[in-house]
């Protein structure tokens, strides 16, 4: 099944082209015709020469560009993350075992400061060649790097960060072929995909270096309404002839992402309302040889959003919850576990129009559900369906605090909010965040997906040179969020802000009583055009 969708752009774009030229057939010649003069222009695009000798309608480029500036002070502590987890006891809880800090040098330096000093720059430059009504062509260069990071004035080649971030290109008007894809654009290519609130699928442009998907995009849409079909590689196994750059090994993994994702404006005839039903896959191969887990993923959501309904004024609010299902796969095995997992996101907030600095009050509520029992597999008491949800490549840094200390992962979060607008320029934002574990037997999560932290039910702990066996708490801590925003000049814009993490019980349980909190202070330029 693998192999078949790894063919899938091709099928996807000569199906959305050749069948609908198909229908049509010798009964329109109007439309063979346009078939043959836009065939020609894609092909000019490939013939030597380049530029617009090859392809002379070129109607007009577009150049945009965006040069981005970040400073950043950092106090945290250092924690240790070397802990491991016992296998599930009898009466199914599970142990912690945390080095001790006088004795293992990974525990060593528990509680002593670390302060971190500085700037990163992004740099891209955009490129859409608006090569005739039915061809449009899209590129963009990107380069990111840490001030001094090559610890020399002289730039090493192997520290040269630029790269393609973005190419592809987009069909449309498609309606020129056949009226059955008059509302249809294919787009094929390199691709930065962000849908939604971006929980599940996000550009994550708050680093330096962003996200973007090598896949197909079929888009329906009749006014604001649309569906988007959709399919990324995301991995590959070994394969013959990589291209310049690529090392692609046997081990490597072959991944694919598929689905459709709709979005549709007064689904239920109320202004205001919007409605985004999706269904996502993240296909990922076994293979026992390579000792590569393997797992099948579906993803059902719906996301509904609520901003200015004429009976509601001044409210807004977003609902987005999602199911997951299928087969997590075993690498060293033939079997499987089933997946049950869910997760959603849920705030709402009022804004006071005529009062000064219109503020908006809001509250959130974040859950993802944890697994019980982790880590087990075979049958028995052990054998349990993985409930820990996933949250695939999403733009974390937006939703679960600034300092990015949380995944949207075995987490239940709240966050009360204040928005404020003194000037028109001016926008300031507050936000407390309160973290806990779903599960406190499943892991402490990180912004990208992985382990930061194991868990568990009871932990050791020295006090005194004394060992002790405590009860884990789920409290992981607090975040304070403090961001201000402010508009220079016509596309400059300066934002900055600071945040607090304060840590929980959970840490100071699996910490040798140590509960170390953390700052950050950043201040960010933007330029565009």
């Amino acid at each position: 099944m693998l192999r078949i969708r790894n063919y899938f752009i091709t099928v996807a774009v000569v199906f959305a082209i050749s069948s609908a030229y198909a229908v049509v057939g010798v009964q329109d010649a109007k439309a063979q015709s346009t078939m043959g003069d836009l065939i020609k222009r894609i092909e000019a695009l490939e013939s030597k020469g380049g530029g617009n000798v090859t392809a002379p309608k070129v109607k007009g480029l577009k150049i945009s560009g965006h040069i981005r500036t970040r400073g950043n002070m950092k106090t945290q502590f250092h924690a240790g993350n070397s802990a491991t987890r016992s296998a599930r006891a009898a009466d199914g809880t599970y142990t912690i075992a945390v080095p001790n800090p006088s004795t293992s040098s990974s525990q060593k330096h528990i509680g002593v400061s670390r302060n971190q000093n500085y700037i990163v720059q992004r740099i891209r430059l955009g490129f859409d060649f608006d090569v005739n009504k039915n061809v449009l062509a899209h590129a963009m260069i990107d380069s990111n790097r840490t001030w001094g990071g090559d610890q020399n004035t002289i730039q090493g080649a192997g520290n040269d960060t630029a790269s393609m971030k973005q190419a592809y290109f987009k069909l449309r008007n498609l309606g020129d072929l056949s009226p059955i894809l008059e509302n249809v654009t294919v787009l094929a290519g390199r691709k930065q995909w962000a849908y939604g609130d971006q929980r599940l699928i996000g550009h994550l442009n708050w680093t330096n270096v962003g996200r973007a998907h090598d896949g197909a995009i079929i888009r329906w849409q009749k006014d604001k309404n649309w569906v988007d079909i959709v399919m990324s590689q995301v991995g590959v196994d070994a394969t013959d002839g990589p291209g310049p750059g690529q090392t692609i090994a046997s081990t490597d993994r072959e991944e694919f992402l598929y689905g459709f994702y709709s979005h549709f404006q007064n689904p239920f005839g109320t202004e205001g309302i919007l409605a985004e039903p999706y269904l996502l896959v993240r296909d990922r191969a076994r293979d026992r040889v390579d000792t590569d887990a393997g797992e099948t993923r579906y993803y059902g959501g719906l996301r509904i959003v609520g901003k200015k309904i004429p009976w509601l004024p001044g409210l807004d609010f977003t609902a987005e919850q999602v199911f997951q299902w299928g087969q997590d796969k075993e690498a060293d095995s033939l079997s499987s576990n089933d997946i049950s997992a869910f997760g959603g996101g849920w705030k709402v907030g009022y804004r006071f129009a005529s009062a000064p600095w219109t503020p908006r009050i809001g509250y959130e509520f974040v859950y993802a559900s944890g697994d019980d029992k982790p880590n087990t597999s075979g049958d028995g008491n052990n054998q349990s369906s993985n409930k820990r949800f996933s949250q695939l490549y999403p733009l974390g840094h937006a939703h679960l605090g600034y300092m990015d200390q949380h995944g949207w992962e075995n987490i239940e979060a709240h966050r009360a909010s204040i928005n404020l607008k003194p000037t028109k320029k001016l926008v300031l934002n507050a936000d407390l965040w309160f973290f806990e574990a779903a599960e406190v037997e499943d892991d402490w999560r990180s912004v990208g997906g992985g382990t930061a932290r194991v868990g568990g039910n009871f932990a050791n702990s020295v006090d005194g040179g004394v060992s002790k066996r405590i009860s884990v708490d789920d409290e992981y801590g607090q975040e304070l969020d403090l961001v201000a925003k402010y508009k220079l000049f016509k596309n400059v814009g300066v934002v900055g802000g600071y945040s607090h993490y304060w840590q929980g019980d959970f840490m100071e349980d699996t910490n040798h009583g140590n509960a170390p909190g953390a700052d950050w202070f950043w201040l960010q330029c933007a330029v565009k055009f």
